[in-house]
């Protein structure tokens, strides 16, 4: 597949995007970005995972309710190195979340095998990207990010009817975006 350059007096204004890696753990999200000035753009991405899997029961016979609902808002502002949705990019972003996981077939570290987790999570962070066009309107964009997050949540024992096990705050420090996303460009 030829790569296809977005320089030139037909360059995109705006674009409409989908992360593929959200798609990857069941959350539809859509995005818009819209370019601000020549090296300057706006994007917004908006998730939502309304889904529960299917109930197991764990190695001591607890009926588990495994979830992974949230919403998701994060809006970024991109400077880019080129000219706007063409190559290398430097971002800063914002996030809000809404969350209620727990119950997951996942490692013991991330806490959410055998509790469950609700509440809102805000926070920041920088992120690098590269975005290369595809075809006449289409594009593939990489980026990642890290910064802080703030956690507010409740924790409840992992069973289908878990009890009320607390009310906790979290400060994080790490990787707080990942995408690989595909545009279609608005010109």
């Amino acid at each position: 597949m030829a790569l296809v350059s977005a320089t030139g007096a037909n360059a995109q204004k705006a674009e409409i995007k989908t992360n593929m890696l959200y798609w990857a753990t069941s959350t539809p999200n859509a995005g818009v970005e819209v370019a601000l000035s020549p090296r300057v753009t706006l994007s917004g991405v908006i998730g939502y995972n309304a889904f529960n899997f299917p109930n197991y029961k764990n190695a001591e016979g607890t009926d588990m309710n495994p979830k992974l609902r949230h919403f998701l808002v994060m809006p970024e502002a991109k400077w880019w190195l080129c000219q706007s949705f063409d190559r290398s990019f430097f971002g800063i972003h914002g996030i809000y979340a809404m969350f209620n996981i727990g119950g997951l077939k996942l490692p013991s570290f991330t806490g959410v095998s055998d509790s469950r987790h609700q509440g809102n999570a805000y926070g920041a962070g920088i992120s690098y990207g590269y975005q290369w066009a595809i075809a006449k309107n289409w594009g593939l964009e990489l980026s990642a990010g890290v910064g802080y997050g703030f956690l507010r949540y409740t924790k409840y024992a992992c069973g289908a009817c878990g009890a009320k096990e607390g009310d906790y705050t979290t400060h994080y420090f790490g990787p707080t975006k990942a995408a690989v996303s595909f545009s279609y460009y608005i010109r």
